[in-house]
């Protein structure tokens, strides 16, 4: 069996498979997302104008029509800054590597970036508890996966999808769904569902394992997951998770998202620069100008896995 050390090898050749990790770098479900006009963008972030629409429809109407005002709402998303943190790289380090670690540090910035606003998007995205009424928040209802965990069933899932519907969207082809990678699981094993793709194949892909989009919802699959404590409140991002809270799959209504990133700044300072050092070292990180946000408090939610009742209690 292979060991490892911290460190690197100055002499020996090194497979560039080495230099991967094991992250997963999905971020599909940002294509998804409305991007911001041209017009809309200020420096201090985006503003637009919502018209709200106040239009009554009548029928067979025999009295006077009184003319109405049609009003409207200011929106407005500030810019956020993304960072990378600095990574120095010094002579002595790399003068014998067989490989050009200097390259591969700019590499790993831009996969860090890419993971970080992904992560970033989601948490923005998801509500903040079960409060609101225009975001519908549920707890599964399965069975306890043995970890006190309640497991999502299928018949969760339409339910919680008669609720997104009440919410009366104007593109209902427009709402997709994250899950987490215990949902999907959940929705393979649940005995409904089970049925229902094994007769028609068409809910549960058995030769790639992913849950086909169906029943409305577009779905979309992240191991980079939310999740909630047991009142029901986002986690914050990055927090470890305690013994009572739960993980949780977004869902999201594409036109009511706003998402924009500006062109990405490499701030590089060469070796070449550094007349002091004894082992000259260069620094290298990335930066950014960008924002997302949901334009309105309507047509997101999550679906957060429920918890087991204490048999003793």
């Amino acid at each position: 069996m292979s060991t490892t050390a911290a460190g690197q090898w100055l002499n020996q050749y090194v497979a560039p498979q080495l230099l991967q990790e094991f992250k997963n770098y999905k971020v599909d479900f940002l294509l998804v997302l409305k991007g911001v006009p041209v017009s809309a963008i200020t420096a201090d972030g985006v503003r637009w104008n919502r018209l709200i629409n106040n239009v009554n429809f009548y029928v067979n109407s025999s009295g006077n029509f009184t003319p109405q005002k049609m009003t409207g709402e200011k929106i407005f998303v500030e810019w956020e800054k993304y960072d990378t943190d600095p990574t120095e790289v010094d002579d002595a380090e790399i003068r014998y590597l067989a490989y050009d670690k200097r390259s591969e540090v700019r590499v790993k910035h831009v996969e860090a970036m890419k993971l970080g606003i992904r992560d970033h998007v989601m948490w923005k995205l998801a509500p903040g508890d079960s409060t609101g009424t225009g975001m519908p928040v549920i707890r599964t209802t399965g069975k306890n996966d043995g970890t006190g965990r309640l497991r999502l069933t299928f018949e969760d899932m339409v339910n919680y999808l008669e609720t997104v519907k009440k919410l009366n969207l104007e593109h209902q082809d427009e709402l997709y769904m994250i899950l987490c990678p215990e949902h999907v699981t959940d929705l393979i094993l649940d005995n409904n569902s089970a049925k229902f793709f094994s007769d028609r194949q068409i809910f549960y892909d058995m030769e790639t394992g992913k849950v086909r989009s169906i029943m409305g919802f577009k779905f979309f699959e992240n191991n980079a997951v939310l999740a909630y404590t047991a009142a029901g409140t986002k986690k914050p991002k990055g927090a470890a998770l305690i013994e009572t809270d739960r993980v949780a799959s977004l869902m999201f209504y594409a036109p009511e998202t706003v998402y924009h990133i500006e062109k990405v700044k490499i701030l590089y300072k060469p070796e070449t620069q550094d007349t002091r050092s004894a082992n000259p070292t260069s620094e290298f990180r990335l930066q950014t100008y960008g924002l997302v946000d949901r334009r309105r408090d309507v047509g997101f939610g999550a679906v957060i896995s429920g918890i087991a009742p204490d048999p003793e209690a």
